[in-house]
């Protein structure tokens, strides 16, 4: 071959080449196949966008208090209107008082408020006066909380009864026999294992390092934060433990079966992680008993039924069964108000007759119900020390027994009666209770009365030495009046919300949750027809 043969072959060669590589363009990925891998990824982080932006959503969802939400005022406006008058303002009612019991374990955490103080100086100071003492009288609320139960727990099955539907009635019951243990466990068993848990964080940490640094007898704070034990899983078994011991006090036939809101059964036997759960065997244990009582009495005609209640109620005063009496009076008197709805629909055919006795009788009952009201926060305010030395409560208490030891408890017992009955019957105190302030504080009142302790011995057990040294350099027992006015102030401006915030969660996530959850394993056990 010559060499321009040679040149022109090795020409047409690469030009060949050269086509055949345009003529890949055919087969070639378009640019979105080429960058498919690109695009995908691109949709991955948009998917991954939305979907934090929706998680974010909805821990913020959790996290903000329910109040500050709009639906969540509509729908407790629509659940509120659904309520009776005397159900919205007892619970109401329950609320406030847990405020109440809130505010005396936060004074709890300075010193004990009465054993700290000798009886001639309670006398003068204000805060232990009448009513005004109240605002922080825990074992007056927990009297109030006991009734209004007594009352709420039984009223539906009260009323079936009263419309000769005992059947449904004892289905009812049946119910709410099978959903309380798990009502009032699971919240309380829960608010055990996450302190046992904070424990091991290291949340009680400085509370415990102040509890220890400043306790001593009656002064420093009363209750000391739960310990952290070495690891994790000892913890969370003590916690267990806690939890165990929590319902072993409700089994008549259970080991540790002590009377268990007395504190020198109670406090060692076992509730490490929280001591403001004794209340919750006692509400169960009474709360069976008013099931049982009810279930006993249900056939009997009404007559008959009350007095057998009332030979319970008499018996349980006097031989200084208060928890059990305050539970039977509000069964009772949840009859007694169903006996009074009947009788008020009875219609009178002179409607100007009507129109007189409505008008009388409205102002009468106002009368006669805010006495009551005021008489029963005067029984309420009695101190649990040395009352009888008061000159208020020395003549009330002349009316008590000799026999009974507790005359305190005796006369608070029959102030909480005579105060709460009012508050749910009376429209002239109604406002009172059935405000939003109020029913919200009653939505919250069973996580407020969980999570207050937790957060008083994590929260403010750390910050109060600091909010002290803030204000003065003299320790908390030797401060002024007005420097500690103002560190009780102060740590309550920042308490409160927390407390509430805490509560608001708890109440969303937990106790609503529980319910829910109880509902469904009696649905899912329940025999079907």
């Amino acid at each position: 071959m010559s060499p321009s043969e040679k040149y022109y072959s090795q020409a047409e060669r690469a030009h060949q080449q050269k086509l055949s590589g345009h003529g890949d363009c055919a087969n070639r990925p378009w640019p979105a196949q080429r960058y498919q891998f690109i695009i995908n990824i691109f949709n991955y982080l948009d998917d991954c966008l939305v979907l934090s932006i929706y998680c974010l959503a909805r821990l913020l969802h959790c996290v903000v208090p329910s109040f500050l939400l709009r639906h969540a005022s509509s729908s407790s406006r629509a659940e509120k209107r659904k309520q009776t008058q005397k159900i919205a303002s007892l619970d109401g009612l329950r609320g406030i008082a847990c405020l109440f019991v809130f505010h005396a374990h936060y004074a709890y955490s300075f010193h004990n408020w009465y054993e700290g103080v000798d009886i001639e100086n309670m006398k003068t100071r204000f805060m232990y006066q009448p009513f005004v003492s109240l605002l922080w009288s825990g074992v007056a609320m927990v009297d109030i909380f006991f009734f209004i139960s007594g009352y709420v727990l039984v009223s539906k099955s009260v009323r079936l009864i009263r419309e000769q539907n005992v059947s449904q009635a004892f289905s009812t019951i049946s119910s709410a026999v099978f959903r309380r243990a798990l009502r009032l466990y699971l919240p309380s068993m829960a608010i055990i294992l996450i302190s046992a848990i904070s424990a091991q964080f290291g949340l009680f940490n400085a509370g415990n390092k102040y509890f220890l640094h400043v306790h001593y007898d009656a002064a420093g704070p009363s209750e000391q934060p739960p310990p952290r034990l070495g690891s994790l899983v000892a913890q969370l078994y003590d916690g267990l433990k806690d939890c165990y011991r929590l319902t072993d006090n409700t089994i008549p036939w259970g080991k540790f079966n002590f009377a268990y809101e007395e504190d020198w059964n109670a406090r060692p036997s076992g509730t490490v992680y929280d001591k403001h759960l004794w209340t919750i065997p006692v509400e169960f244990k009474c709360s069976m008993l008013i099931f049982m009582i009810l279930i006993a009495t249900a056939r009997l005609r009404a007559t008959w039924r009350l007095s057998v209640h009332t030979l319970f109620l008499v018996n349980c005063l006097f031989t200084e069964r208060f928890s059990e009496f305050l539970f039977i009076a509000g069964m009772i008197f949840s009859e007694l108000d169903a006996i009074r709805q009947e009788t008020e629909s009875i219609k009178i055919s002179d409607t100007t007759m009507t129109l007189l006795r409505t008008n009388a009788g409205t102002l009468l009952k106002n009368a006669i119900n805010v006495t009551l009201f005021i008489s029963g926060l005067f029984l309420l305010s009695m101190p649990p020390l040395g009352a009888n030395e008061w000159p208020q409560y020395h003549a009330v208490l002349e009316w008590v027994p000799k026999y009974i030891v507790d005359k305190d408890r005796f006369a608070r017992a029959i102030g909480a009666i005579m105060a709460t009955w009012p508050a749910s019957t009376s429209t002239l105190l109604a406002p009172l209770f059935t405000n939003s302030v109020s029913q919200y504080l009653g939505q919250i009142s069973f996580a407020l009365y969980l999570v207050h302790g937790p957060v008083i011995k994590s929260i403010w057990y750390a910050l109060q030495p600091k909010f002290a040294s803030m204000i003065t350099r003299a320790q908390i027992p030797d401060m002024q009046t007005h420097n500690f006015t103002l560190l009780c102030l102060l740590g309550y401006m920042v308490l409160l919300p927390t407390v509430i915030c805490c509560a608001d969660l708890f109440w969303r996530t937990i106790d609503q949750r529980s319910v829910t959850f109880a509902r469904w394993v009696e649905d899912r056990a329940k025999r079907q027809r």
